[in-house]
């Protein structure tokens, strides 16, 4: 601030105090704006300025009032002023620009708490003032409009947004969706070229009526949108005639769950049998190898003491391998007698719903001596060997019951022009190949879908041609018919939807942005509040 002069700079409890005068010999009168160098009186200014190395930092500034020297003008006294303070504040303009912007992103108390770490702390009724002083820049002509609704309270009032599409920022919100708001702001502003827009007849009706020359254009998500609610409509009607299909094909539908199921299973079961494999393998008894080696040598004549000293072994356990044919099994305090109630286990195993606990409680009675845990594994040792696949009574409790779960209207609406590959749940997708092998009517609904959904992807296409097929076509189809009359209505809109790159999605994205302002506000600010908030807000 080179206009000030600092007499004198004071430290103390982390604050500092900068005394400070102007350094002008005369001051402009802010009325008739004449210099006057006549001094009337003088006074101190405390103002808050930017923090200096974490320290508060206070400006005590010395002004001078001044008298005017023109008669004619009204104003007799005035103080001096400098382009970095504003008039009637103790604030300089730096940090009125800080809290501008807090004021506009953040809630009174989040600002105010913000301020407070930023050493230049105001209350947070402070930072909601400086809101509603704050001015709004000054509207100028769109010529690609955004128009869309938004919700006070959803399902009672809305109101409207509007976007300026070639930079992607609101300029205005408007109190109600009414048609009439919108005629009234675009009086105003008449030379619009283009609209983009929902499908709302409120505001077609509008800029038909205001600006008649300009080219709307149907936003491509609702018209999505619009075909997913039609669609719902549709399956709706039909489906007393896709119960009676699943009623008459459940079992077929069952069977290729269970199929699949099976299939999954056998993998797995595959993969248990390896891992079987693989522990039998690392259970080998690791004697063998010396116990070959040592009736190798023993075929070639070499002593037992040679042999002992040179495998590292004892010659007592040299001793005993030399008259021995094969390696008898390790004798283990672990054995059990479980193999004399194999037959038994067999038996009991080949029930179906089986208990484990039932067939392990049964061999304690005929003698059993081993632990339940022992037990366990060899009964499943048995099963593995005899390759008995019956269910026991846990598999039985998770098995599937026999019913197939019919797929909503939204979600048949979700999946009717989409490849059957992306369909995740396998259940899911036999359902809905099933109903297109069997209801001819799908498969032309399904192909109206994937060629509508091409003609937005793609940026072109005969939406006429399309509607017209609709309408002629020997099915119904409720709720799609209905869909046609609606583009039809509004054709040249849908059209341009279609052949032109503008759409509603940087609307949509300011739509979502008031919804968590609304939420910050808590619905207690009023409409002016939040317009400024949504209009000048850097983070949009």
């Amino acid at each position: 601030m080179p206009v000030l002069i600092v007499n004198n700079i004071d430290y103390s409890c982390s604050i500092v105090k900068i005394y400070a005068s102007i350094k002008a010999k005369r001051s402009k009168c802010p009325k008739c704006e004449k210099y006057s160098n006549k001094v009337h009186d003088r006074y101190t200014r405390t103002i808050s300025d930017l923090p200096v190395f974490q320290n508060k930092t206070t400006i005590i500034l010395k002004t001078r009032k001044f008298k005017c020297q023109n008669p004619q003008c009204d104003r007799k006294v005035f103080s001096e002023q400098t382009p970095y303070i504003l008039r009637y504040s103790r604030r300089t303009k730096r940090v009125s620009r800080i809290l501008d912007s807090l004021s506009i992103e953040l809630t009174g108390k989040l600002g105010s708490m913000l301020s407070g770490q930023l050493l230049i702390s105001v209350s947070s009724s402070t930072i909601t003032r400086i809101v509603h002083r704050q001015r709004l820049p000054p509207i100028i002509q769109p010529k690609v409009l955004g128009v869309d609704d938004f919700a006070y309270r959803k399902g009672i009032s809305y109101g409207t947004i509007l976007i300026d599409m070639e930079t992607s920022r609101p300029i205005d919100i408007l109190p109600s969706r009414e048609g009439k708001e919108l005629k009234k702001w675009l009086s105003k502003y008449p030379d619009v070229k283009i609209v983009t827009r929902d499908r709302a007849s409120s505001y077609s009706s509008a800029i038909n009526e205001v600006c008649p020359d300009a080219e709307q254009v149907a936003d491509r998500f609702h018209l999505l949108m619009n075909l997913s609610d039609a669609l719902d409509k549709y399956f709706k009607s039909v489906n007393p005639k896709i119960r009676k299909l699943i009623k008459d094909k459940g079992n077929e539908l069952l069977n290729m769950s269970d199929g699949q199921n099976a299939g999954c299973d056998k993998g797995k079961r595959s993969r248990l049998l390896s891992k079987v494999q693989e522990i039998v393998e690392i259970r080998i008894d690791q004697r063998l190898d010396v116990f070959n080696k040592v009736k190798e040598l023993q075929a070639k004549g070499i002593s037992k003491r040679k042999i002992a000293r040179d495998l590292g072994i004892s010659r007592n356990t040299v001793h005993s391998y030399f008259p021995l044919e094969s390696l008898p099994p390790r004798i283990s305090s672990k054995s059990t007698n479980i193999e004399l109630f194999a037959q038994h286990i067999v038996a009991r195993l080949n029930d179906k719903g089986y208990m484990m606990k039932d067939i392990i409680d049964e061999i304690y009675k005929l003698g059993y001596n081993g632990s339940r845990t022992q037990a366990y594994h060899n009964i499943n040792s048995i099963k593995e060997k005899f390759e008995i696949h019956t269910p026991d009574f846990a598999q039985i409790q998770k098995s599937r019951i026999p019913y197939i779960k019919p797929l909503s209207s939204r979600t048949l609406a979700k999946y009717i022009g989409s490849c059957l590959t992306v369909i995740k749940d396998p259940d899911e997708r036999n359902y809905l190949q099933t109903l297109l092998d069997n209801i001819s009517e799908l498969q032309v609904v399904r192909k109206l879908v994937q060629i509508f959904k091409t003609m937005l992807k793609r940026g072109r296409g005969n939406i006429n041609r399309w509607i017209g097929f609709i309408k002629r076509s020997k099915y119904k189809m409720p709720g799609l018919i209905n869909f046609a009359k609606g583009l039809l209505r509004d054709i040249k809109a849908v059209k341009n939807g279609i052949n032109m790159s503008w759409s509603n999605g940087a609307v949509e994205g300011h739509v979502n942005r008031i919804k968590s302002i609304k939420r910050q506000m808590y619905g207690r600010a009023s409409f002016d509040l939040l317009r400024k908030k949504v209009i000048l807000s850097q983070t949009g």
